[in-house]
């Protein structure tokens, strides 16, 4: 396919591939401007139709809106009793929110390995001797071993928080993603499956305490949240800020209606790359099982440097030279971050004063630091077509075959 763009080739494409691409209709539109006509811009008609849909949508019996996925673990957390001292089992490979957020209720994270998928393996987390929770990442839209996290949970009889973020529509033993911990929690950032025009998050659960506590929480402990508008203007518990907006809600509940059709058109086009990219020698590509429905938030490959030539921080820059918005993804395990490293500084961390927290610097979890130096995110979206798709793969090819020949030079 001739020489590599990053080396002074032609590019496979000069109509670059984007990563991503948000895709929003005129029910959006027409729902936000209907907003700012009436000027209920908090607590209204969309809100409430975003936490109906959705908790039927997943299948529980609540759907509370708020203000982004972060806040969304952080409250889950509370209303679970995770507080100072607390310890929960987590993944390294994930966004910082899963982490940071256990830090800010003054719990400490504890991470485990993850399996050759990366998602985090439940015989690691059975290893560790002093839990307070299990907090999951069902990475890249691919369900975590939900079964064997939940035989952990009820032999110590701790609670498990889904963090949904990847994994709008995905589903495990046919049940959706977001009914099967003790809360779940999805984001409604613009990149992922679905959106909320700017932040947002949904937290999903079938207990009815731990709903009315994050009900108080996110509205600073108002009673009049669990009363009604009518009820007294009084303050029952120490609470926050963090609601959603009615813009954020209507744009995420007209998204949810096409939210099967989006993940529909994720898996057509990832089954179209994998058969693209099927016969290639030193890349590994994404899987599912017969009980795991994947969402293919992101379509993430890891590839063997030494089989196909290239680094993987040259083959992303190699791909994008190429046309193709190719990502690093998570390049450094939360455990090998400069925070985690320096956790026990003041200066860093200011839980550092009341809690000591283990020598993260010293964890070695290598099937997530090698994952770290060899994932390659991939583009894939909804409106991906099959000349897209091929460029995608084409790029990939080209670069593979160049790196083999050019291996031993």
């Amino acid at each position: 396919m001739g020489k590599p763009a990053i080396i002074g080739g032609e590019p496979i494409t000069r109509k670059r591939v984007p990563f991503t691409r948000i895709i929003l209709t005129d029910d959006e539109i027409q729902a936000v401007n209907k907003i700012l006509e009436t000027k209920r811009f908090v607590n209204g008609e969309y809100t409430r139709l975003l936490e109906q849909e959705f908790a039927r949508y997943v299948g529980t019996r609540y759907a509370i809106a708020v203000s982004n996925g972060t806040d969304g673990l952080f409250l889950s957390f509370l209303a679970l009793g995770i507080t100072f001292g607390s310890k929960v089992a987590t993944t390294p490979l994930t966004f910082i929110a899963s982490a940071s957020t256990i830090l800010h209720t003054g719990a400490i994270p504890i991470f485990a390995d993850v399996l050759p998928d990366g998602n985090l393996d439940p015989s690691k987390v059975s290893e560790i001797e002093e839990l307070d929770a299990i907090c999951l990442v069902h990475l890249y839209g691919l369900p975590a071993d939900f079964d064997e996290f939940q035989k952990i949970s009820a032999e110590r009889g701790i609670p498990i928080i889904e963090d949904a973020s990847h994994a709008h529509g995905a589903e495990y033993g046919g049940r959706k993603i977001g009914s099967l911990g003790d809360i779940a929690v999805f984001s409604l950032y613009p990149s992922k499956i679905i959106a909320a025009g700017g932040w947002g998050g949904v937290i999903t659960t079938n207990n009815d305490e731990i709903a009315e506590k994050i009900r108080l929480l996110q509205a600073h402990g108002e009673l009049r949240v669990l009363e009604g508008s009518k009820g007294a203007y009084e303050y029952i518990r120490l609470g926050y800020n963090l609601r959603i907006s009615e813009i954020e809600a209507a744009v995420a509940y007209f998204q949810l209606q096409k939210l099967d059709k989006f993940v529909e058109a994720r898996r057509r086009n990832a089954r179209h790359l994998s058969e693209l990219l099927s016969d290639l020698p030193g890349i590994v590509l994404p899987k599912e099982s017969s009980i795991k429905k994947h969402a293919y938030y992101i379509y993430a490959i890891q590839i063997d440097p030494r089989e196909i030539g290239w680094t993987r921080d040259k083959f992303v820059e190699a791909l994008n030279a190429e046309g193709i918005s190719a990502r690093r993804g998570y390049h450094i395990p939360l455990h090998k971050t400069q925070l985690f490293r320096r956790i026990n500084d003041p200066r860093i961390n200011h839980f550092a004063k009341i809690n000591k927290y283990p020598e993260y610097s010293s964890l070695h979890l290598p099937t997530a630091e090698r994952l770290a130096e060899t994932t390659v995110w991939l583009p894939l979206y909804p409106t991906m077509d099959s000349v897209e798709v091929e460029l995608v793969a084409k790029a990939v090819h080209k670069l593979v075959e160049w790196g083999r020949k050019h291996r031993s030079n």
